[in-house]
């Protein structure tokens, strides 16, 4: 099974809803989102999942974002409201970052039957010991052997499998590259299944910026079924002038990808459309497409394999 872990900025939540309603998730991959502010968008995204009756995790305490902050405030009092009653359906599960040290204090969990632990520091293990009197569904946590000797059932993987430049332009000097292998052996490895940050990476950032280049990121497989990574890169870069003209840049060598000639997912379909129309969409939408195709490929591989 495959967890892609997404932050609840727009264009991720976005992603997700197109995604539900155009039944390109499937049986085999359950997002794990950890929201970042309580938006009209989270929450028609999660009521998406549950109309759908296809399965979520939503992380209770986030550490990026004020999202708890600005939950409790009283302008957000109907969200709150329609939020907690998300989070009691059948197809929410109940993620706690154990990560948090400063929310787990006296923390109570109001859905024991459906939680999942995440755990990517060796430190929080011993307190996701203590906490999880029972056995969570999930317990997504970084492969590291101090973690897996205190947290031995359920286990998901989860890595950051992207390999962020400091710059975009710096992705001209890095064409294709290796991205995981972790759908193929995960099993062998004692895992339920895998998880990643797709090809946004687990770094965060609150506010965007207009950047000197425009890069597009496409993971496709190998013939030995590995998944790649490709850095679609434009080369006017000298200023952050005419961002429509670098993203067509890029997006010509999309276009012209002979690893993604036959390759044919939403996303992909929606740049390829953009190409055609000569339309820029924005750096949001662009991300977007590119996070909708990662996961739509990883339902058609496990849909193969089915």
């Amino acid at each position: 099974m495959y967890f892609p872990y997404v932050r609840g900025k727009q264009y991720e939540l976005l992603a997700l809803r197109e995604l539900i309603k155009n039944d390109k998730i499937g049986d085999y991959i359950i997002p794990i989102i950890e929201p970042i502010k309580p938006s009209s968008t989270l929450i028609t995204t999660l009521v998406s999942f549950i109309e759908n009756k296809q399965f979520v995790i939503v992380i209770s305490n986030p550490i990026v974002g004020n999202f708890i902050k600005e939950l409790n405030k009283d302008e957000n009092s109907k969200v709150k409201e329609k939020y907690i009653e998300i989070l009691s359906s059948e197809y929410i599960y109940y993620g706690i970052d154990f990560d948090n040290s400063a929310s787990i204090v006296d923390l109570e969990i109001p859905y024991p039957s459906k939680v999942v632990g995440i755990v990517t520091n060796s430190d929080s293990a011993d307190t996701h010991s203590k906490i999880l009197k029972e056995e969570a569904i999930f317990n997504v946590i970084k492969d590291t052997k101090e973690i897996s000797r205190k947290i031995k059932n359920n286990k998901v993987m989860l890595e950051d499998k992207f390999n962020m430049q400091k710059r975009n332009a710096d992705y001209l000097e890095v064409l294709d590259e290796a991205f995981s292998s972790d759908h193929i052996y995960f099993k062998e490895e004692g895992y339920l299944g895998f998880s990643d940050y797709s090809v946004i990476g687990s770094d965060y950032a609150e506010g965007g910026f207009a950047p000197y280049a425009v890069a597009i990121h496409i993971v496709y497989f190998s013939e030995n079924e590995d998944l790649r990574i490709k850095h679609f890169t434009s080369d006017s870069n000298e200023d952050y002038n005419d961002p429509a003209g670098k993203f067509y840049e890029a997006l010509q060598k999309l276009v012209d990808c002979e690893e993604l000639t036959d390759v044919q997912t939403e996303g992909l379909l929606e740049l390829r459309k953009c190409y055609k129309d000569e339309r820029y969409p924005g750096l949001g939408s662009v991300k977007k497409m590119a996070l909708k195709h990662h996961i739509e490929l990883m339902k058609q591989y496990f849909d193969m394999e089915d």
